[in-house]
């Protein structure tokens, strides 16, 4: 139920929260502050905050800020799991406002809503072109609504790709008919990134196993096909290998940008300048083909406008800072004065806890490792830990750094980690991972 961004107001109580959602528009301090307290009060389950949310969803107001923290609300109140909010959030089916109609269909599907009459105002609302229709889709789809089959079959063949295979996935999930699965290969490919990223969803949502090894080609953020995995591993237990489920997850951790297919292409040569400049483009492809060019320049002519960017806007900037992580261990040959930056570089973004950069931890570790191997074991340590940082990924990446070739220390440095990570880490690949590391460990 948590997320990264929750609790980012740790000096608001529960009871300052609820008093906020209580005041009248006009005496807020800010327009943001309804929104602010409706986010905050996910740290907060129980009645009263149950209560708060439910109470300023029947507030009536054409204010934009009312309007903004309602959508809000409604979303806190599903990943709360307040049964009990279903029926006022069912009535929001019938809003004016498309987005809030968006917020409560997927809340009504995150509450496994099984109200009849509301699903079939679901099915109604997908006649609807001005509705966000993929949503109402997907969960039509959750909710195992087997008398929208038809009506979510007809679009199919819509035009754009994103309804497309929401309605290919729903369909797979409520009929079983896989005959169209193999589409969906096709729509991780897309030109447009936004539909590539829904298509990546739709594979989940569609069990598609099978699309995996496509699906690690796309060229989308590594977020997404990590997801993905997880996923689509956790859904087919009984018949996918540990071994290819580990593979998968290397494979994406890693995020060797050869292995993925770009969608674009360079006519001539650019300047590496500009190539450092494509690993902060918002379409990943883009990111991917720079990243592929960059590794056949000079490492000198690379640091030099690496370092240009890292100074002016590269620390700050999270896609551009995750590719930068990756290609300091994908260039082998720095120069001595380039090698003492990206040290410090690496280290600290080995120990950065904000939540937009969440990528880049693992990366550097990886990274660290291949560079700097005689200097890991108090980074690996750290990283081995769940004291040590939070995200699991980067757990896993101490492990893929252990089973290394390029890494020489004997396993039995860190014997007593791996060992607790296989018996009682949360996260299932990394316990699959620690276990495969002992398998051939003798028994004493």
């Amino acid at each position: 139920m948590s997320g990264l961004f929750d609790n980012i107001h740790l000096g608001l109580a529960q009871d300052d929260a609820i008093k906020i959602l209580a005041k009248d528009a006009q005496d807020l301090d800010s327009g943001s502050d309804y929104y602010m307290a409706v986010s905050h009060l996910i740290n907060f389950p129980g009645p009263a905050a149950n209560d708060a949310l439910l109470s300023f969803l029947c507030k009536t107001s054409t204010e934009s800020s009312v309007r903004l923290a309602q959508r809000k609300a409604v979303e806190v109140l599903a990943r709360l799991g307040v049964d009990s909010a279903q029926s006022k959030i069912a009535s929001f089916l019938d809003s004016s406002d498309i987005y809030m109609v968006e917020n409560a269909a997927w809340a009504l599907a995150r509450l496994n809503c099984q109200d009849r009459s509301v699903h079939q105002r679901l099915i109604q609302l997908l006649d609807d072109p001005n509705q966000n229709q993929r949503v109402i889709i997907q969960s039509l789809s959750q909710l195992s609504v087997i008398t929208a089959l038809s009506r979510i079959a007809s679009l199919k063949d819509h035009e754009r790709s994103s309804i497309r295979g929401a309605a290919i996935a729903a369909t797979i999930n409520l009929s079983g008919d896989r005959t169209r699965l193999g589409e969906l290969s096709d729509h991780l490919f897309d030109s447009n990134q936004m539909d590539r990223q829904s298509a990546v969803q739709d594979v989940i949502d569609a069990g598609g196993i099978e699309l995996l090894p496509t699906l690690l080609k796309a060229p989308v953020s590594p977020a997404f096909r990590l997801r993905a995995v997880r996923a689509l591993v956790e859904n087919s237990l009984a018949k996918q290998p540990k071994s290819e489920a580990l593979s998968a997850v290397d494979q994406v951790l890693r995020d060797d940008p050869r292995s993925i297919t770009v969608l674009h292409h360079y006519g001539d040569p650019l300047p590496t300048k500009l190539l450092v400049e494509g690993l902060f483009h918002p379409d990943f492809s883009r990111c991917y083909l720079a990243m592929q060019a960059l590794l056949d320049r000079d490492s000198e002519d690379v640091w030099h406008h690496v370092l240009a960017n890292w100074q002016e806007k590269a620390h700050n900037d999270y896609g551009a800072h995750y590719f930068m992580m990756h290609l300091f261990g994908l260039i082998r040959d720095w120069n001595a004065e380039a090698l003492t930056s990206i040290h410090d570089i690496l280290f600290d973004a080995f120990r950065d806890r904000r939540p937009q950069f969440k990528k880049s931890p693992s990366a550097a570790l990886l990274s660290y490792a291949r560079l700097y191997p005689h200097q890991c074991e108090h980074i690996l340590k750290s990283a081995l830990s769940h004291n040590g940082h939070p995200f699991w990924d980067v757990r896993y990446a101490a492990l893929i750094v252990i089973k290394s070739t390029f890494f020489n220390e004997s396993l039995s440095r860190y014997l007593g980690q791996v060992q607790d990570l296989a018996h009682s880490d949360p996260e299932i690949l990394v316990r699959w991972k620690a276990q495969s590391l002992l398998e051939n460990v003798p028994m004493s």
